[in-house]
Protein backbone atom coordinates (compact mmCIF):
# COMPACT_ATOMS: atom_id res chain seq x y z
CA UNK A 1 0.00 0.00 0.00
CA UNK A 2 3.07 1.76 0.99
CA UNK A 3 4.32 1.67 -2.60
CA UNK A 4 1.06 2.73 -4.30
CA UNK A 5 0.50 5.50 -2.38
CA UNK A 6 4.10 7.07 -3.29
CA UNK A 7 3.56 5.94 -6.77
CA UNK A 8 0.20 8.30 -6.72
CA UNK A 9 2.28 11.49 -5.49
CA UNK A 10 4.80 11.25 -7.68
CA UNK A 11 1.92 11.20 -10.80
CA UNK A 12 0.49 14.35 -8.74
CA UNK A 13 3.56 15.79 -8.64
CA UNK A 14 4.27 14.98 -12.16
CA UNK A 15 1.20 16.26 -13.35
CA UNK A 16 1.77 19.61 -11.62
CA UNK A 17 5.02 19.89 -13.09
CA UNK A 18 3.49 19.30 -16.58
CA UNK A 19 0.92 22.33 -15.93
CA UNK A 20 4.10 24.51 -14.93
CA UNK A 21 6.06 23.98 -18.34
CA UNK A 22 2.45 24.36 -19.94
CA UNK A 23 1.67 27.89 -18.68
CA UNK A 24 5.19 28.78 -19.20
CA UNK A 25 5.35 27.47 -22.90
CA UNK A 26 1.69 29.21 -23.68
CA UNK A 27 2.72 32.73 -22.21
CA UNK A 28 2.09 35.00 -24.67
CA UNK A 29 6.06 37.55 -24.96
CA UNK A 30 4.67 41.15 -26.30
CA UNK A 31 6.81 41.56 -29.83
CA UNK A 32 9.52 43.35 -28.11
CA UNK A 33 10.92 40.68 -26.16
CA UNK A 34 11.17 37.04 -27.37
CA UNK A 35 12.65 36.15 -23.12
CA UNK A 36 16.21 36.44 -24.50
CA UNK A 37 16.35 39.73 -26.52
CA UNK A 38 15.03 43.17 -25.99
CA UNK A 39 13.78 45.14 -29.24
CA UNK A 40 13.94 49.09 -28.29
CA UNK A 41 12.36 50.29 -31.66
CA UNK A 42 9.48 47.98 -31.43
CA UNK A 43 9.13 48.72 -27.82
CA UNK A 44 9.25 52.51 -28.43
CA UNK A 45 6.33 52.16 -31.60
CA UNK A 46 3.62 50.02 -28.80
CA UNK A 47 4.61 52.29 -26.41
CA UNK A 48 3.63 55.64 -29.14
CA UNK A 49 0.38 53.76 -30.46
CA UNK A 50 -0.64 53.16 -26.95
CA UNK A 51 0.42 57.03 -25.48
CA UNK A 52 0.53 59.16 -28.79
CA UNK A 53 3.28 61.84 -28.37
CA UNK A 54 5.66 63.62 -30.23
CA UNK A 55 9.03 65.20 -29.42
CA UNK A 56 9.70 68.52 -30.74
CA UNK A 57 12.77 70.39 -29.70
CA UNK A 58 13.59 67.46 -26.98
CA UNK A 59 10.53 67.88 -25.29
CA UNK A 60 7.70 65.66 -25.42
CA UNK A 61 4.01 66.70 -26.38
CA UNK A 62 0.93 64.87 -26.01
CA UNK A 63 -2.66 66.44 -27.50
CA UNK A 64 -2.80 68.01 -23.66
CA UNK A 65 -0.07 69.76 -24.36
CA UNK A 66 3.64 69.68 -23.36
CA UNK A 67 5.03 67.19 -20.87
CA UNK A 68 6.82 68.68 -18.02
CA UNK A 69 7.34 65.83 -15.59
CA UNK A 70 9.22 62.76 -17.65
CA UNK A 71 9.60 61.07 -14.46
CA UNK A 72 5.69 60.07 -14.90
CA UNK A 73 7.10 58.64 -18.71
CA UNK A 74 9.65 56.54 -17.32
CA UNK A 75 7.61 55.20 -14.36
CA UNK A 76 5.03 54.38 -17.64
CA UNK A 77 7.99 52.45 -18.77
CA UNK A 78 8.62 51.01 -16.03
CA UNK A 79 5.72 49.18 -15.21
CA UNK A 80 5.35 47.58 -18.20
CA UNK A 81 9.22 45.90 -17.78
CA UNK A 82 8.91 45.36 -14.76
CA UNK A 83 7.18 41.80 -15.24
CA UNK A 84 9.98 40.73 -17.98
CA UNK A 85 12.84 42.09 -16.93
CA UNK A 86 12.68 41.94 -13.00
CA UNK A 87 16.13 42.41 -12.68
CA UNK A 88 16.71 45.49 -14.87
CA UNK A 89 13.25 47.27 -15.57
CA UNK A 90 14.83 50.85 -13.69
CA UNK A 91 17.74 51.30 -15.48
CA UNK A 92 16.13 49.88 -19.03
CA UNK A 93 13.42 52.57 -18.47
CA UNK A 94 15.55 55.19 -18.18
CA UNK A 95 17.84 54.30 -20.96
CA UNK A 96 14.40 54.15 -23.43
CA UNK A 97 13.99 57.46 -23.20
CA UNK A 98 16.08 57.92 -25.35
CA UNK A 99 14.79 56.15 -27.98
CA UNK A 100 11.56 57.13 -27.15
CA UNK A 101 12.64 60.41 -28.40
CA UNK A 102 14.20 59.80 -31.42
CA UNK A 103 10.93 57.77 -32.51
CA UNK A 104 8.87 60.40 -31.54
CA UNK A 105 10.64 63.15 -33.31
CA UNK A 106 9.01 66.27 -35.36
CA UNK A 107 10.88 68.71 -36.54
CA UNK A 108 8.15 71.19 -35.75
CA UNK A 109 4.84 71.88 -34.67
CA UNK A 110 3.18 74.58 -37.00
CA UNK A 111 1.25 77.07 -35.82
CA UNK A 112 -2.04 77.69 -36.64
CA UNK A 113 -3.59 80.73 -36.53
CA UNK A 114 -7.23 79.58 -37.39
CA UNK A 115 -8.07 78.01 -34.56
CA UNK A 116 -7.40 77.99 -30.51
CA UNK A 117 -6.31 75.26 -28.46
CA UNK A 118 -8.55 75.04 -25.49
CA UNK A 119 -8.22 72.44 -22.65
CA UNK A 120 -11.54 70.62 -23.88
CA UNK A 121 -10.76 70.67 -27.61
CA UNK A 122 -10.63 73.13 -30.18
CA UNK A 123 -12.52 76.61 -31.14
CA UNK A 124 -11.97 77.95 -34.57
CA UNK A 125 -11.73 81.80 -35.61
CA UNK A 126 -15.23 81.19 -37.69
CA UNK A 127 -17.08 80.19 -34.66
CA UNK A 128 -17.86 76.33 -34.51
CA UNK A 129 -15.79 74.01 -32.16
CA UNK A 130 -14.75 70.45 -32.03
CA UNK A 131 -13.83 68.43 -28.92
CA UNK A 132 -11.47 66.59 -30.89
CA UNK A 133 -7.76 67.98 -29.79
CA UNK A 134 -4.17 67.52 -32.16
CA UNK A 135 -0.39 67.81 -31.02
CA UNK A 136 0.39 71.93 -30.29
CA UNK A 137 2.93 74.08 -28.50
CA UNK A 138 0.02 76.29 -27.14
CA UNK A 139 -2.88 74.80 -25.44
CA UNK A 140 -4.86 77.32 -23.45
CA UNK A 141 -5.38 75.88 -19.86
CA UNK A 142 -9.08 77.47 -20.08
CA UNK A 143 -11.89 75.59 -21.46
CA UNK A 144 -14.85 76.63 -24.32
CA UNK A 145 -18.05 76.66 -22.78
CA UNK A 146 -20.83 77.96 -25.39
CA UNK A 147 -23.52 78.58 -23.14
CA UNK A 148 -21.14 80.71 -20.66
CA UNK A 149 -23.23 83.68 -18.90
CA UNK A 150 -22.09 87.05 -19.69
CA UNK A 151 -18.84 88.18 -17.25
CA UNK A 152 -20.98 90.67 -15.40
CA UNK A 153 -18.02 91.22 -12.83
CA UNK A 154 -15.33 91.42 -15.41
CA UNK A 155 -17.55 94.00 -17.68
CA UNK A 156 -17.72 95.78 -14.46
CA UNK A 157 -14.14 96.32 -13.73
CA UNK A 158 -13.53 97.22 -17.45
CA UNK A 159 -16.44 100.03 -17.28
CA UNK A 160 -15.02 101.44 -14.17
CA UNK A 161 -11.55 101.24 -15.71
CA UNK A 162 -11.85 102.23 -19.00
CA UNK A 163 -13.54 104.39 -21.65
CA UNK A 164 -15.91 102.73 -23.26
CA UNK A 165 -14.86 103.12 -26.74
CA UNK A 166 -11.41 101.46 -25.68
CA UNK A 167 -13.75 98.37 -23.82
CA UNK A 168 -13.70 96.64 -27.57
CA UNK A 169 -10.41 97.43 -27.87
CA UNK A 170 -8.78 95.86 -25.32
CA UNK A 171 -11.05 92.87 -26.11
CA UNK A 172 -9.83 92.92 -29.49
CA UNK A 173 -6.07 92.97 -28.41
CA UNK A 174 -6.50 90.07 -25.75
CA UNK A 175 -7.83 87.65 -28.13
CA UNK A 176 -5.24 88.77 -31.22
CA UNK A 177 -2.63 87.36 -28.23
CA UNK A 178 -4.50 84.17 -27.86
CA UNK A 179 -3.11 83.31 -31.58
CA UNK A 180 -0.17 82.23 -32.31
CA UNK A 181 1.20 84.76 -34.74
CA UNK A 182 2.43 88.83 -34.64
CA UNK A 183 1.00 89.32 -38.26
CA UNK A 184 -1.03 92.49 -36.67
CA UNK A 185 2.36 94.35 -36.01
CA UNK A 186 0.57 95.54 -32.57
CA UNK A 187 1.31 96.51 -28.83
CA UNK A 188 -0.64 97.71 -26.24
CA UNK A 189 -0.21 100.39 -23.69
CA UNK A 190 -2.28 101.37 -20.43
CA UNK A 191 -1.53 104.39 -19.45
CA UNK A 192 -3.10 106.16 -16.07
CA UNK A 193 -2.35 106.69 -12.29
CA UNK A 194 -1.20 103.95 -9.93
CA UNK A 195 -3.61 101.62 -8.22
CA UNK A 196 -6.39 101.79 -10.48
CA UNK A 197 -6.49 98.13 -11.79
CA UNK A 198 -4.81 98.45 -14.32
CA UNK A 199 -2.24 96.09 -13.21
CA UNK A 200 -5.53 93.25 -12.89
CA UNK A 201 -5.53 92.91 -16.79
CA UNK A 202 -2.41 91.05 -16.47
CA UNK A 203 -3.47 88.80 -13.57
CA UNK A 204 -6.59 87.85 -16.23
CA UNK A 205 -3.84 87.73 -19.46
CA UNK A 206 -1.24 85.26 -17.37
CA UNK A 207 -4.75 83.05 -16.13
CA UNK A 208 -5.68 82.85 -19.66
CA UNK A 209 -2.34 82.24 -21.17
CA UNK A 210 -0.97 80.01 -18.43
CA UNK A 211 2.50 78.47 -19.79
CA UNK A 212 2.21 79.34 -23.15
CA UNK A 213 3.73 83.36 -21.67
CA UNK A 214 7.22 81.62 -21.93
CA UNK A 215 8.91 85.22 -21.65
CA UNK A 216 6.73 85.51 -18.80
CA UNK A 217 6.14 89.43 -19.96
CA UNK A 218 2.60 89.76 -18.81
CA UNK A 219 4.05 88.55 -15.18
CA UNK A 220 6.61 91.18 -15.50
CA UNK A 221 3.93 93.86 -16.42
CA UNK A 222 1.99 92.96 -13.40
CA UNK A 223 4.47 93.36 -11.38
CA UNK A 224 5.52 97.19 -12.28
Amino acid sequence: MDQEKKLEELEVVGKEQDEIETEEEDEVLPDWFDGKHFFDVLFCQEYLAEHPMVCVGGEFFTKEGKVTDETAVVKEMYDILKDYLPNGAAKKANALLTALRLEAHRSDLPAQTDRLHVSNGTLFLDGHFTPEKEFCRNRLPVAYCQNAPKPAQWIGFLTDLLEPDDIPTLQEYMGYCLIPTTRGQSMMLLKGNGGEGKSRIGVVMRALLGDNDRLKSVLRTEER
